[in-house]
């Protein structure tokens, strides 16, 4: 894969992030008391998600990381964050961890990757060029989906696929790519696929095997990181959640609301996007929160139920626990003693990990859309100014090449009316061959005389008709001659099938694919 980023999409440019960061405060006692715990918590934890990890790695025959983590004092440093779920990292993902460390680092600030366990998805999904043999009996290049694990469930609770079947999958990999001549990566892939391996023969998670795997390339491998899973486990986070849960009707009344303005504003006619309203009945409402029960590794939409003084939460049709009068932190605790989580979902992650812990949060291109409507809604239900964030995403392809070559012949296609019917708006561009520019500038010479003939006769109220075929015959001349200087490279068009386009075009190839 070529080294090189495209489709860069920083913002504000990179140049300028160190104007927002600086240690976040706010306007609230309450708040900022939760927050100062909170950042130490999340530093301390992270340090020991990571170290264990290491050791994990080490278990495995895996080098370990040598590059420092960038941990520090969070009372006396600010805090960088981003976050993904643990799944293989394409290239938009890999700039924008390779981004954030490069900024924390170079900001003497603390980098911290949240990980999002708590969706639901294939973690060990991942894009590859598949050949296929055609009717001619020759082959072509098509999209291929593999994985490493085992099903589609929790990315927290996902397995690897077993020893033998990994190495399996590296082969049959390698022999792929090295049959369209991808050499580099077929070297990463083998590389990868030896850890994947070693990771399964000890056990390991398909997440902790992704994260192992991804630190090892150097990808994020000097950030700290941390389970949301665990992250929603903090006395801190269950303060803000009993916050809600108090009030869960009116909460999520203003939640609605702020989406409304938030679509209202910016002419937004989806009532899906960013998010979709919270459903409100009577008493009843849904919540921006998973209720995950780790032994079955299912999760279930939250939702409140009041009645008088009494609070029930609900989740897939039945009630998870009652609470009567008010709701406190340490009420929640007993849920996890049983493997039950209340985990924010949507708008209300980045609220709360924004609120508690980051002085900047880097998003993707998806999560800097909906962190705007997050912006509104910080500041309309808890009255503080939230942290700011910023965007960081690029494009890395593996044909880059064929790629070129696909977008100057559908360049071509998509102008060629264009070329036929103005050409002298292309002369001097280099866009004709120059014995085809002074073809046409002749054409287009004879035409133009013929059309003010045609104006003169006009004039003097006679009839044009001969001087009409003419210049409909100039202007299919005209037409045939760039036809037949591109027909041939259009010709090339007909080898990139749709199947061909996919895996050309593709923007989701794994990070060892770039060798």
């Amino acid at each position: 894969m070529n080294s090189e980023y495209t489709d860069l999409r920083v913002q504000p440019p990179f140049s300028d992030w160190a104007d927002y960061l600086h240690l976040s405060s706010f306007d609230n006692g309450r708040l900022t008391e939760l927050r100062n715990s909170a950042r130490t918590r999340l530093v301390q934890s992270a340090e020991q998600f990571v170290l264990r990890l290491h050791g994990v790695a080490d278990d495995a025959d895996i080098p370990a990381n040598t590059a420092g983590l960038l941990t520090g004092v969070p009372e006396n440093q600010p805090i960088v964050m981003t976050g993904h779920q643990p799944a293989i990292f394409h290239s938009g993902l890999t700039f924008k961890y390779e981004t954030t460390q490069q900024f924390a680092a170079d900001n003497k600030a603390i980098g911290v990757a949240v990980v999002i366990d708590t969706d639901v998805g294939d973690a060990g999904q991942f894009s590859y060029p598949q050949l296929s043999p055609t009717e001619d009996g020759a082959s072509a290049t098509a999209l291929a989906i593999e994985t490493v694990a085992t099903s589609t469930t929790l990315y927290g609770h996902s397995r690897l696929r077993d020893v033998s079947e990994l190495k399996q999958l590296g082969q049959h990999l390698n022999d792929q790519l090295r049959g369209q001549s991808l050499d580099a990566a077929a070297n990463g892939t083998n590389a990868v696929f030896t850890a994947y391996a070693n990771l399964a023969a000890v056990r390991a998670t398909a997440m902790e095997a992704n994260l192992i795997t991804r630190w090892q390339n150097g990808v994020g491998s000097r950030l700290l990181e941390l389970p949301l899973s665990a992250i929603a486990s903090f006395p801190e986070v269950l303060t803000l959640t009993a916050d809600i849960l108090k009030q869960p009707i009116r909460f999520a009344k203003a939640y609605n609301s702020a989406l409304d303005v938030f679509r209202d504003e910016h002419n937004i006619r989806n009532t899906a996007n960013p998010f979709p309203n919270l459903k409100v009945e009577d008493d009843t409402c849904e919540l921006p929160f998973w209720l995950i029960s780790h032994n079955t590794q299912q999760r279930h939409v939250l939702e409140a139920e009041l009645n008088g003084n009494e609070t029930k939460l609900l989740a897939n049709g039945g009630t998870v626990d009652t609470f009567t009068g008010n709701i406190t932190a340490e009420a929640l605790e007993p849920m996890l003693l049983q493997n039950i989580q209340i985990v924010p979902r949507g708008a209300l992650i980045t609220a709360f990990l924004r609120l508690l812990f980051s002085d900047l949060f880097v998003h993707g291109t998806g999560g800097g859309r909906y962190d705007r409507f997050t912006d509104e809604f910080i500041r309309s239900w808890w009255n503080v100014e939230p942290p700011p964030f910023t965007i960081a995403s690029a494009s890395r392809f593996l044909f880059t090449d064929q790629r070129k070559v696909l977008q100057r012949l559908d360049g071509i296609k998509a102008s060629l009316r264009e070329l036929q019917f103005n050409p002298q708006r292309q002369f001097g561009t280099g866009v004709f061959s120059e014995s085809l520019e002074a073809q046409l500038q002749k054409l287009l010479q004879q035409k133009q005389a013929a059309i003010d003939q045609m104006q003169s006769v006009h004039d003097r109220g006679d009839s044009a008709r001969e001087i009409g075929k003419q210049i409909q015959q100039l202007t299919n001349e005209i037409k045939e001659a760039v036809t037949a200087e591109f027909e041939p490279q259009l010709q090339q068009l007909a080898a990139f099938t749709p199947e061909h386009r996919d895996a050309v075009n593709c923007r989701t190839y794994p990070f060892f694919f770039a060798g």
